[in-house]
């Protein structure tokens, strides 16, 4: 009787492929990790470029891609609200007591930010008590500045700037998850077009900020925090909704098709900063602008960063391949500490390498030696406190 069922059914199309039960999952989408892993890479590629004095002598389009790795950011937001919200829509159809679900959540998000977090803080003001001094060694913080460092207060008001400049994404994400469990409820046929009116109230706080006569500093800390990205995150959970309550939308895509659509987004992707031609005559490099089509420039990106990963799910080849390949999985492993940690690890190689004037003569020595530094640190990160917190939390979350 078995024998007959499994000859009797149809084989599974990729889409369909992608969503086993929820209890026979375990490394979902692998191409996704490494996904992450390429966006981690891009922003350490970024902040070697800018500490080393943006040198003007790079090849294209190297350093055209070198220069936009801050957009590494966009792929993480938009990237991070799509795997979230995914387990939280199918969660609707399993029985488990909605209160369990918000704690194993809520356990979960706290384990995967705060420890690695926490033990670099640890580490910086280590540094410094010993003696250790450079630009990234936490030399004499006040209490208040602590405070507000251990509790995600950063570039909100009153103003608290991050010690280490890559941490002001944290209390963005950290400003989702606290809603993520509210916006999901916003994902059901009928109340879709509140999430794009919150996406709309998102890009009107944008522009009016970029409006209201602040210091620059405050605008653009102002602007890159909640809600003022949070209509990449929309988009993410979006993507996710889609491939969840509306897959026949995708299930009809060959592998080839897949393939082409992941590649035109990432082709596009590359070419956005090209927006900024229209705007200001020059590529836009990151920072708001007052332009309106500028303030929707992470509008666009994380469009396309949507579409890029319904086309991997939906089982692009040769692309997922690539990003599902055994390198771009282990830095998508330790993308997380590889963010924490490469800043202030490409910091001290500039040090050790005779400061910003002889990196920026030579960049590639230190663009390796900071890479390999980073990877050797956050490899470190991730095997002592990521990897068993992790594990940690999942059986912990099994027990709820």
């Amino acid at each position: 009787m078995t024998r007959r069922k499994n000859a009797s059914r149809k084989p599974l199309r990729p889409i369909e492929a992608a969503l086993p039960p929820l209890e026979e999952r375990k490394d979902r989408w692998p191409a996704l990790t490494g996904l992450r892993g390429l966006a981690a890479l891009a922003v350490l590629f970024f902040h070697a470029y800018t500490l080393a004095g943006t040198p003007a002598n790079l090849p294209q389009p190297f350093a055209w891609v070198t220069r936009m790795g801050w957009s590494g950011v966009d792929v993480f937001f938009t990237l991070s609200a799509f795997l979230l919200t995914v387990p939280l829509l199918e969660a609707r159809r399993e029985t488990a007591p909605a209160g369990a679900d918000l704690r194993s959540y809520a356990m979960r998000r706290v384990l995967r930010i705060v420890p690695a977090y926490y033990f670099q803080m640890f580490c910086l003001l280590a540094l410094a008590w010993f003696g250790i001094r450079n630009e990234a060694a936490w030399t004499s913080p006040g209490l208040g500045e602590l405070f507000a460092h251990s509790v995600f207060w950063l570039n909100a008001w009153p103003f608290v700037a991050p010690h280490i400049s890559p941490w002001w994404t944290l209390p963005v994400e950290m400003g989702f998850y606290l809603l993520l469990p509210w916006l999901a409820t916003l994902l059901r046929p009928g109340r879709l077009r509140w999430i794009v009116l919150l996406m709309l109230a998102s890009l009107a706080y944008r522009f009016a900020l970029m409006h209201a006569g602040l210091s620059r500093q405050h605008e653009v800390m102002w602007v890159e925090h909640l809600p003022g990205r949070l209509h990449q995150f929309l988009l993410g959970m979006l993507a996710a909704y889609v491939l969840v309550h509306r897959r026949e939308i995708i299930a009809r895509w060959s592998a080839a098709r897949a393939d082409a659509l992941a590649a035109m987004s990432m082709l596009l992707f590359l070419a956005l900063p090209a927006l900024g031609y229209f705007a200001d005559g020059r590529a836009f490099a990151g920072a708001p602008v007052a332009s309106p089509l500028l303030l929707c420039w992470h509008l666009f990106a994380g469009l396309l960063v949507a579409l890029l990963i319904l086309a991997l799910t939906a089982g692009a080849t040769w692309t997922g391949k690539a990003l599902a390949s055994a390198p771009m999985q282990f830095f998508g492993w330790i993308s997380y500490s590889l963010y924490l940690w490469h800043y202030p690890v490409l910091l001290a190689v500039r040090e050790a390498q005779g400061g910003f004037v002889a990196v920026k003569a030579d960049f590639f020595p230190f663009l390796f030696l900071g890479l390999l530094f980073s990877v050797a640190a956050a490899g470190a990160s991730w095997w002592m406190i990521e990897r068993p917190t992790q594990r940690w939390a999942r059986r912990a979350t099994m027990r709820t």
